[in-house]
């Protein structure tokens, strides 16, 4: 059961107001990681869902991720777990899509490195749209379309990227058909995203409404429906106690990113035998934030198919 977007009145607690599209009724599959709230939206759930995260991460990040160390810490992360491990010389047709940049900073180091490649970024919010016309004028902007569905031909891209992204969006499933859609013959997913709910959503969020990460478990279940198989395990990141722990010498750029990343795998991977989705006591918390995906397409005649039953389907 789909429940309508938690308003004031519904909110839990006094003077709680909470405006989100998450459903106030927490399913026993949603606590377990096995179901994905947002997942099976009606046509006008998805509208509202995306009306209200359009411009909600932009406002409420204020440029801040452009500077704070923590998120250069994050492309840091990209760099060695993801980039690095991308051929540019073998890749076809050196395309790139980016879904959800942002300002770009995610992709600005790997765009220096290529020029060669077409850059093609999905994003919803107008302010961000800008951005990245300004700093890649020959870059195409796609809008999303409410259905999920990609404006780009099947097979066109070696390469595609969501950073901490996909748990914005509500069609996650239809989103990673898609992405098997697009890539073309060993094309290569990266994927950064966090594994727990992000906090008990029936509460004020810290940042955009509809927020909420995706479990480990069912993440590679959707990736490997679709025809997209891990190149890897997935790796446990960003254990977030560090960085309020080391926020000081982050800023102070007195603690080197590779010195952070040693520390962080040793730990985020300790943790990770402790990683619960519905993280609502305390020992659940001690788990990674997040883990990191690498992808390949390894039978698009997958993601083609099932797009086009889903299509029939509607």
């Amino acid at each position: 059961m789909i429940n309508s977007p938690i308003r004031a009145a519904d909110a839990p607690g006094p003077g709680r107001a909470v405006v989100t599209s998450l459903p106030l009724e927490v399913s026993a599959g949603i606590r377990a990681g096995t179901t994905l709230a947002g997942d099976d939206f009606t046509e006008e759930q998805l509208a509202t869902w995306l009306a209200q995260e359009k411009e909600a991460f932009y406002q409420a990040d204020g440029a801040n991720s452009d500077v704070d160390p923590w998120y250069s810490y994050m492309r840091f992360l990209n760099e060695t777990l993801g980039f690095a491990r991308v051929d540019a010389q073998a890749a076809t047709p050196k395309s790139v899509l980016v879904i959800g940049p942002g300002s770009g900073m995610e992709i600005v180091e790997f765009s220096r490195r290529n020029p060669q490649w077409r850059l093609h970024f999905l994003e919803s919010s107008d302010n961000f749209s800008s951005t990245l016309t300004r700093r890649w004028p020959h870059s195409v902007i796609i809008h999303p379309r409410v259905s999920g569905d990609i404006d780009l031909a099947s097979g066109s891209q070696s390469l595609v990227c969501a950073f901490s992204v996909l748990h914005h969006i509500p069609n996650v499933s239809k989103a990673v058909r898609e992405v098997s859609r697009l890539l073309a013959p060993g094309g290569t997913f990266l994927v950064r995203e966090p594994c727990s709910s992000m906090g008990d959503w029936r509460l004020p969020r810290s940042a955009t409404p509809n927020e909420r990460g995706i479990s480990r478990r069912l993440l590679l279940d959707i990736a490997r429906g679709c025809g997209l198989q891990p190149a890897r395990m997935p790796v446990p990141i960003l254990f977030e106690p560090l960085n309020r722990i080391f926020q000081g010498l982050l800023a102070r750029g007195a603690l080197p990113y590779r010195a952070l990343y040693a520390l962080d795998r040793v730990v985020s991977r300790l943790v990770s035998l402790n990683d619960h989705y519905w993280r609502d006591r305390w020992y659940k918390k001690i788990g990674p934030s997040a883990y990191f995906y690498v992808f390949r397409q390894t039978d698009p005649r997958r993601g083609v198919a099932r797009a086009a039953a889903a299509a029939a389907e509607r």
